[in-house]
């Protein structure tokens, strides 16, 4: 299943806490911080699961809704050609701004205890991580205009990115991605008027299904073997 936020793998659901150790390294504020961030990203990566639970009814009834929950990519696509494009632009940008401020604020209070905090969090997708490292410390404000995601967001937190950069780069390349959605949405907009067809008139017995695998998928998640890779 897709990230519950939308974004880069790399970031913690709800209930996630720092790895070991990470805690002491902290000052008091930075550990609030700490929390308050994990609140933020949790919370919105619980409304995402919400988002993605009932997506086949918003989709078509509430599309805009639907992104505001979960932007993630699909849903992007499907909402794309039968919304306002400039509602649309502002709406994705602004709740996956959300998310990934949060983030940002994140990586800033972990200083360089986030890297490895963040590695651990991403076994995964280690290999990806790494190479985000280094390509972000040979060309750091271009990665973040072009890659904007969780991870991006943190390792620009980590790095003491002034706070107003890193919202300037990250909008201006959501605002470019979602225009090429836009354009890519219009181009296939015979077939995705066709399945937004198709989705309309089977939506009530695939919302009990999208609901069972959305809880299946945290309850996977909560379990202690489970890696965590929001």
């Amino acid at each position: 299943m897709s990230s519950a936020a939308g974004g880069a793998s790399g970031m913690p659901p709800a209930g996630a806490t720092p790895a070991a150790g990470v805690p002491h390294l902290l000052t008091t504020e930075s550990r609030r911080e700490v929390r308050l961030s994990l609140w933020a990203l949790g919370s919105l990566g619980s409304a995402s699961m919400v988002g993605v639970a009932s997506s086949l009814y918003l989709v078509n009834h509430h599309p805009l809704l639907l992104i505001a929950l979960s932007p993630i990519g699909r849903h992007l696509v499907l909402v794309a050609p039968i919304v306002d494009p400039l509602a649309f632009v502002m709406v994705a940008v602004l709740r996956r701004m959300a998310f990934y401020t949060a983030s940002f604020r994140l990586g800033r209070a972990l200083g360089p205890a986030g890297i490895p905090w963040i590695e651990a969090r991403a076994a995964r997708f280690a290999i990806f991580v790494r190479w985000l490292e280094r390509l972000f410390s040979r060309a750091s404000h271009l990665v973040v205009l072009v890659m904007a995601g969780p991870t991006v967001s943190a390792l620009a937190g980590v790095s003491g990115m002034r706070t107003i950069v890193f919202a300037a780069l990250a909008s201006t390349g959501l605002v470019l991605r979602m225009l090429l959605i836009l354009g890519f949405a219009e181009w296939v907009r015979e077939y995705i008027e066709a399945i937004l067809a198709w989705i309309d008139a089977h939506w009530l017995p695939g919302t009990a299904v999208m609901l069972a695998l959305v809880l299946l998928y945290r309850w996977r998640r909560r379990r202690p073997s489970i890696v965590v890779e929001d």
